[in-house]
C-alpha cells in the first residue's frame, strides 16, 4: 500500500554568534541564540511503498548525492533501530545552500521526526533521538525542538529560552552568494582570533535566575563577519544599506552569506523591501 507525507523544514537565523575557540579535535566551542523562522523553508514530499531503502530526487538536481544528509539520516536511523522503510523523497529546496539558515540540518531532523513516528517497534525516546541527531549535524539538535534557544559546546548543548520578538519584521536577506562552512571555519582559526574583536563576554546585563529571555538587551553579533565581510566585501555594504534603510539590527546568519535585518516600522521595512528587488537580490518577509 502506497502513503503519501508532505513535510516542512523551515530555516532558522542566529541573532547572536560568538566563536569561543578551537578545539583538539578540531571543532569550534559556541556561543549563540538561534531563533526559527517559517520563510524560508524546504519541502519534502515522502511516499512510503512496500520496499524497502531510499531513493531521493531533489530540485535542485545537484543535491541528489549520496552524501545527501537525508542519505545519511536514513542510513544513521536504521543503523540503530534496524527500520529500513521504502521511501521515495522528493526534496524541494526554498533555503539557499550556503546561506548559514540550516537548511540541511532541518531537512534532517524533519525527516529525523518522520522515521521515528513511522517505526512501532523500535521507537526511539527524545534523549536517543538528541544523540543521533548530533552524530548527523551540529544544528540537527535544535531543530527537532525548533523554538528560540541558546547554544553552547559544538552544538550539543540547548537551552531553550523565552525570547519575544513580537512585532518585528525580519528580513533574511540572501545574495546569491554560497559560503562554505568549513571555509568559513578555517578562515577564523587563521585570522580570527588575532582580531580585536572584543565582545559582551555575557548577553545579559545582570544575572537571570529563571527560564525566561536571558537578555536585558539584544546584541546583534556574529563572530564570522570580521573574516566574511573582508572576503565578500558586498556582504558589509548590504548590511550597512539594511542600517540605513531603518533596520533596528542586521546580522550575519551563521557563517553567512544571508543577512537578517529587523526593522520596528512596518514601512521602513517595506522600502527595505523595493530596495533589495531593484537590485535583484532575493529575501524572504517574515512578521514575528
Amino acid at each position: 500500500m502506497i502513503k503519501t507525507f508532505s513535510l516542512l523544514a523551515n530555516c532558522k537565523i542566529n541573532i547572536y554568534l560568538r566563536i569561543l575557540g578551537r578545539r583538539n579535535d578540531g571543532y569550534h566551542d559556541l556561543d549563540s541564540l538561534f531563533y526559527p523562522l517559517p520563510h524560508p523553508a524546504d519541502h519534502l514530499d515522502i511516499v512510503a511503498h512496500s520496499g524497502s531503502g531510499l531513493t531521493l530526487r531533489c530540485c535542485p538536481r545537484s543535491l541528489e548525492k549520496d552524501e545527501n544528509i537525508l542519505h545519511k539520516t536514513y542510513e544513521a536511523f536504521a543503523a540503530i533501530t534496524g527500520f529500513r522503510p521504502g521511501l521515495k523523497v522528493f526534496l524541494r529546496k526554498g533555503i539557499p545552500v550556503g546561506a548559514g539558515l540550516g537548511g540541511g540540518s532541518s531537512d534532517a531532523a524533519a525527516f529525523l521526526i518522520f522515521l521515528n513516528s513511522m517505526t512501532r517497534t523500535n521507537r526511539l525516546s527524545l534523549s536517543k533521538l538528541l544523540v543521533l541527531a548530533a552524530k548527523i549535524g551540529a544544528d540537527v539538535p535544535f531543530f527537532l525542538f525548533n523554538r528560540p534557544a541558546r547554544i553552547g559546546g559544538t552544538g550539543d548543548r540547548i537551552t531553550a529560552v523565552d525570547l519575544n520578538l513580537k512585532d518585528l519584521y525580519v528580513l533574511v536577506v540572501c545574495p546569491n552568494i554560497p559560503i562554505s562552512t568549513a571555509w568559513a571555519y578555517q578562515a577564523w582559526d587563521e585570522y580570527g582570533p588575532y582580531r580585536k574583536n572584543k565582545v559582551p563576554a555575557f548577553l545579559t546585563t545582570r544575572a537571570t535566575k529563571d527560564n525566561g529571555a536571558p537578555f536585558d538587551l539584544l546584541v546583534f553579533s556574529n563572530s564570522f563577519e570580521q573574516v566574511v565581510f573582508s572576503a565578500y566585501p558586498q556582504l558589509g555594504r548590504l548590511k550597512l544599506e539594511m542600517m540605513q534603510k531603518g533596520a533596528a539590527g542586521c546580522v550575519l546568519s551563521g557563517s553567512g552569506s544571508s543577512l537578517s535585518a529587523f526593522f520596528r516600522d512596518k514601512d521602513k521595512a517595506m522600502q527595505a523591501c523595493f530596495t533589495l528587488d531593484r537590485q535583484n537580490i532575493p529575501f524572504y518577509y517574515n512578521i514575528l
